[in-house]
Parts: C-alpha cells; structure tokens; sequence
C-alpha cells in the first residue's frame, strides 16, 4: 500500500515538472517584455482601435465625443460592405457609443449620400464612416485616426 501511493506522489511531482520545464519557455520572456501585470482600462478596445485605424487611447477619445452627444437620438455607423476590417471598426464604435441607439448601415461609395439622405436627420445626432470616405455634402467632420470620421447629424442634415 505504501509503495503504491509513493508511486502516486511520484508520478504528480514528475507531472509537475513537466508543466513547469515546459512552461518556462513562454513565462520567462513574458516576465522580461513586462506583460505580466495589470492591464489598463480599455486595454482591448483601445488595441484594435490602435492597429485598424492607428489612434492612441482612441476608446477615450470616442467616448469623450459620445458623451457630447444628446442621448435622445441616434447614431449611424457607416461600414464599407466589401471591407471586414470596417465592419469589425463599425462594431467597435457601435460598442463605445453605448447607450445611445446605434444603426450599422452596410454602404458602398456610389450609394453612401442616397443613404445618407434616407435618413431622418431630426432623429440623428452624428453618423461615423469607419474605412469609407464621407461624401462631400458631409463636410467638416471629426477625424479620429486614419480610418474613422464622425459627421455632426446637424452639419449633414443641414444640406438636404
């Protein structure tokens, strides 16, 4: 009886062994880059926003504007159809403007103003183009990186 829980105790510390022989590869440089610790706030978000659209603390930044914005009416997200990556950036901005209503409208440039016009500007408070480029009758927007324009629902309204 005694051998056969020696055996036991012996086989687990191999085990363990094992586990830590084979995970010192991945823990040690870990350790060394610092990446081991607390994570900042909006530490995803702001990771994606960063590598799609190339803005610094941009979760901060669209949730400063988002908090502007009247919390009656809505937000259009305009996403290019024939780009994931927009897509995914139109979700990441739609997930930021909580609470507020969001739309995601799937666009292509030739029908982007059609869209636009569809829309009821009273009930809009801002429209963003995530990797599509607004047209010229929504002028004079916020750009927030590389990829992403906010257009005040006033300002494009105010041409139809």
């Amino acid at each position: 009886m005694r051998l056969r829980f020696y055996l036991h105790v012996a086989l687990w510390c191999a085990l363990f062994a094992i586990f830590i022989a084979r995970s010192i590869p991945t823990v040690v440089p870990a350790i060394r880059e610092n990446k081991i610790g607390p994570i900042e706030p909006n530490h995803s978000t702001d990771s994606y926003l960063s590598g799609l659209s190339h803005i610094r603390n941009g979760s901060e930044l669209l949730g400063n504007l988002i908090d502007t914005l009247p919390r009656n009416k809505s937000v259009v997200v305009f996403v290019n159809a024939d780009n994931s990556s927009s897509e995914f950036l139109g979700m990441l901005v739609a997930y930021l403007a909580w609470p507020l209503d969001v739309r995601i409208v799937k666009s292509r440039p030739e029908i982007l103003e059609q869209q636009i016009n569809a829309t009821e500007s009273q009930s809009v408070a801002g429209f963003f183009f995530c990797s599509i480029k607004p047209p010229a009758s929504a002028s004079g927007g916020t750009h927030f990186g590389s990829e992403i324009v906010f257009v005040p629902g006033t300002e494009s309204g105010s041409n139809r």
